[in-house]
């Protein structure tokens, strides 16, 4: 494996977790090694999640998400990446962690274990979001209802992963609102 100093080193995993090697991210995404992410869903005061709506492709994700580099822990992975998506620290509570199966006829070849993570935001929280430009284009605050109507609707305009992180937070935590349709 060629790597240069532009290519982000990821730990490879197995359906269970287990680190089985070392990769890069494009590898991965290449060859449909699953590796891992953290995601992290941001409530605002009222309730609302904040809908990340990303400049590279113009789809809806998860509040913050990055990919978990070569040795680092999910939460610190998350923690780094709301820093620089949202500029913003708070303190997270872990959902858990998840095998997400993202290969799908539109995503042939990115497979993900995700660590989930939630985080509450104070009205001063909320002002003082700078998003990072170059990753984010805005975030919109939606209601979990909205979300997973729009997502049945609509399901181009949302990535796999916030889909499969949807239904997993869902169930997890046990609300009545229909699970998202994964095509």
């Amino acid at each position: 494996m060629i790597k240069n100093k532009f290519m982000e080193l990821v730990d490879r995993v197995d359906i269970n977790d287990n680190i089985i090697g070392q990769t890069t991210k494009e590898e991965a995404h290449e060859n449909a090694y699953i590796h891992r992410v953290s995601a992290v869903f941001c409530f605002e005061p009222e309730g609302k999640l904040l809908v990340q709506h990303r400049k590279k492709d113009g789809l809806f994700d998860h509040s913050v998400g990055g990919h978990v580099g070569l040795g680092e822990s999910y939460e610190v992975a998350a923690e780094r990446e709301m820093k620089e998506e949202l500029g913003i620290v708070k303190d997270l509570k872990k959902v858990g962690t998840f095998y997400g199966n993202e290969t799908a006829p539109r995503n042939p070849t990115i497979d993900h274990f995700f660590g989930l993570f939630e985080a509450d935001l104070t009205v001063e929280d909320v002002k003082n979001i700078t998003i990072e430009p170059k990753e984010v284009e805005k975030i919109i605050p939606m209601k979990l209802e909205e979300i997973v109507s729009d997502m049945n609707q609509n399901p181009e305009k949302y990535t796999f992963g916030f889909m499969r992180t949807i239904n997993f937070y869902i169930e997890k935590n046990k609300l009545p609102i229909p699970l998202v349709k994964v095509r």
